[in-house]
Parts: structure tokens; sequence; C-alpha cells
């Protein structure tokens, strides 16, 4: 008989292939095993085989209901396959088995951060936090719940858990420096390493920071250096965050370290401490080359942005097919994708009368983007970076929001159709209601508008 530890180790240091090969050849000798099936399903899910994962333990469960663990996986299985009503079933039958184990409510709390229910999302994150006030899973939860309701200060106390553990930490001194406390004459270096709709976002913190701070330096990529640079006077910037050794640090005495997305613990902590203006502007002679590529075009120019997201950031949700965008297609269409969408473009163009024009963006330095948006006299988007460009420009922007949406579309400000982050003449937000099964209803709102 096999001896079923050996695939326990092979989980336990992530070589699922021979944890698949050691589990197959038990369930070959004894394929009735619950234990064998569970360990099986184990291996399929950490390996991302959810499909089957979740056929193996559901066949685990049917024999044996009485293992807390084997509920876990299989409840973390429907999680990951966006089940959520399942999971929540399957996690309270663990939390009836293990009552004081934190880990069962905080994984409810999640599956209700991700339908978008906060407010039971912080109920179930604070029944694991006072059983572990430290637990990952339920400081993530908490964070995301309380910023969708815009409780800007209790959801800033949970940013390293929202973002630490994605971010890379350099080191700037031998023997490193501590994270800024917000204490004034400091010299600061901001990490800029969050996607760049976020950078833009919390770039607003910065003169604020400034006011108080010796030297705020940044450091970001190097496609974001000219935006930081022109936007910011008085800060230092090096496009170097993405290179393994740089070659400033010699030039100044750093004190603190800080991620651009803590920086709101310092200075947005009431709706009131958000100042509502624009607070970019575009490189006047790349605006001035846009300007005058667009003429050759009727106007009036639209931009469209149709993709948002990455599958980890929920893709699936956060974008549109050009068909569904129909009803809003009309005038000069410029396409803002980020990525490749020639594809789909071409597509559009040959069945279409309004067709759309893809613009030869300069992809290694954002602030051609920023250019062409502040062109544009309008642009419709789904929730992407484009967004927060038009916000922090100030320019007129329809945004397209799922009715789950991430945390910075979440708040229902303003009756939910305003971003607090930007003024109240740029963004405007179009939600899909609940019940509404497909993006016409939000679509069809929009293009009434326009």
């Amino acid at each position: 008989m096999l001896d079923l530890r050996e695939i326990h180790a092979a989980i336990k240091r992530e070589d699922f292939a021979l944890a698949w090969a050691a589990g197959n050849l038990a369930l070959t000798a004894d394929p009735e095993n619950p234990e064998i099936l569970f360990l099986v399903g184990c291996s399929l899910r950490a390996a991302g085989h959810l499909g089957l994962a979740y056929v193996v333990l559901s066949k685990a469960l049917a024999k044996n209901q009485k293992q807390p663990n084997l509920w876990m996986t299989y409840a973390a299985t429907l999680h990951d396959l966006n089940r959520w009503e399942d999971a929540e079933k399957a996690f309270m039958q663990v939390v009836r088995m293990l009552p004081t184990d934190p880990m069962p409510p905080a994984n409810i709390g999640a599956t209700y951060v991700q339908r978008g229910m906060w407010r039971d999302a912080i109920q179930w994150c604070d029944k694991a936090l006072k059983i572990d006030k430290d637990l990952h899973i339920a400081r993530i939860s908490m964070g995301f719940a309380c910023l969708s309701l815009g409780r800007w200060k209790e959801a800033w106390g949970y940013a390293e858990s929202l973002y630490g553990y994605h971010l890379t930490i350099r080191r700037y001194n031998a023997d490193g420096e501590p994270q800024w406390d917000g204490s004034p004459g400091k010299t600061v270096v901001v990490q800029c390493d969050q996607g760049v709709g976020d950078i833009i976002m919390f770039a607003q913190c910065i003169p604020r920071m400034q006011a108080v701070c010796k030297e705020v330096i940044v450091e970001c990529a190097s496609r974001l250096v000219g935006m930081f640079k022109r936007n910011f006077p008085g800060i230092t910037v090096y496009g170097t965050l993405k290179e393994t050794e740089v070659d400033w640090l010699d030039a100044h005495n750093i004190d603190a370290t800080i991620h651009i997305s803590y920086l709101g613990k310092f200075y947005l902590n009431r709706d009131e401490d958000f100042e509502r203006k624009a607070y970019i502007v575009p490189d006047p002679d790349l605006f001035s080359k846009w300007a005058e590529w667009l003429k050759q075009f009727p106007k009036p120019w639209r931009g469209i942005a149709w993709h948002g997201g990455l599958p980890v950031t929920q893709t699936h949700l956060r974008s549109v097919s050009l068909t569904e965008m129909a009803p809003v297609m009309c005038w000069t269409m410029i396409d803002l994708s980020y990525n490749d969408s020639s594809r789909e473009v071409a597509e559009w163009n040959i069945d279409h009368e309004h067709q759309i024009i893809r613009p030869p963006i300069d992809k290694k330095d954002y602030d051609d983007t920023i250019a062409l948006v502040a062109a544009l006299d309008e642009v419709v988007t789904v929730t992407t970076t484009v967004a927060h460009v038009c916000g922090a420009l100030g320019r007129k922007a329809s945004v397209l929001v799922p009715s789950v949406a991430q945390w910075r579309y979440a708040y229902q400000f303003n009756g939910g159709t305003e971003m607090l982050w930007y003024p109240p003449d740029s963004v405007k937000l179009y939600r899909q209601k609940p019940g509404e099964v497909d993006w016409a209803p939000a679509i069809n709102r929009l293009a009434k508008d326009l």
C-alpha cells in the first residue's frame, strides 16, 4: 500500500506533478478511499485544475462528511470557481465543526466581498479577527469592505494586508530604513509599484506630502517619469523601479520609504479630505501632436476602452465586447486599449460603418496616452486605467461599472454616479443594477445620456 505521507509531503513542497502521480497510483489501487480522493483533490486545486478538483473533492465528501479539512478545501475550490453562495454554505459547515478556528469565518467574509455585500463581509471578518487579529485573509477582506463603503480611516489600517504581499520592497540603505510614519522633515522615497491606475489615483497625495517632507523621491517605472516630473515640481524622480540595482543612492540621505498606495492613511480619512480637483496636465508637445493628428478625422472625437484588468483582477467582469458597445459607437472612435486589440478592431471595421481608429501610441511613455486622452472630446471606458487618467486630468469620461465593482468604484458617493477621487464634472459612473445579467441596460442608459 502506498504511504499517503508521500502525497502529503509532495503537496507541502508544491511538487504537484509528484503528488498527482502518487495520488493517481493510490486511486488505482483504492478508488473509493476518501482520504486519497481528498489528497488528489488538494493537489489538483493547488495545480490550478479547479474543475477536476471539484469533482474529486465532491466524491470524497460523498464518502466522508466528517473531516473539516475536506470541507475547507472543497469550499475553497468553490470559491476559486466563483461559486460564492455554495462556498459560503460549505464554509459554514466548517464553522459548525470548528467554532474556534478563525479561517472559516474569514473565508465567509471573503465570499461576501466577492458578492459586493460589504457589511456582511465586515461582520464575518470581525468574528475571525476577534480570534486572530493578524489573520491575513480576514484583514484583506476587511480592508476591501471598508474601502468599498468609504470607511477610509478604518480601511487604511489594513493597507499593508491589501498590498504588502504584492509589493516589491527595495532597501536604500545598507541597514534598511523604516516605513515613513508621516513625520515632517524627512527625505522619503515613494515606491510606485502598483498598477498605473492606482499610481495615478494616489499621486494626488504627493503635494501634501511635499509640504511636510524635506525631500520627496519618487521611484517608478520609466514610462511614468515624465508624468511625475511635469506635474509635481520639486520632487526627484527616478525611473528605476524595474532595475535590480540603482546608481543614485549616494546623492541622497534617505530617511524612510513608503509605497504610494499607503499615502491615503495620512491625507484621506474623510470624504472632506478629497480635494476633488484636476491635478495633472498633459505634455504640451505631445498634446499638440495628437491634436494635429486628430484633425484628419471629423469631430467629435470619442476614445473607447472596452477591456479592463487581468484574469486575477476579474477581467471577465470588467470587460465588454465591441458588439455590446454598439449603442455608443458613433462619431470618430479612437481605440484606447492598452493591450493589442487589432484583431477585434479589424473584425468590427469589416462589418460596421463607424470605424474604430487605432492610434500610434508610444507604449513606452505613458505621457503619450495621457496627451491623447486630453486631446479627445470625451471617453467611454470600462473600469481601467483610462478612467483614472480622465479623472486626474479633469476630462469627461463615462465609465461602465459592473454590479460588483472594485473598491475604487464601489463607494456610493453622490448616489453612486461619481468618483470621490476626482472633480465632480469629470468621471460619471454607469453601473449595472442588481438583476441585470448583461451590459445592455447600462450601455443603453449611457447612450441615452450621450
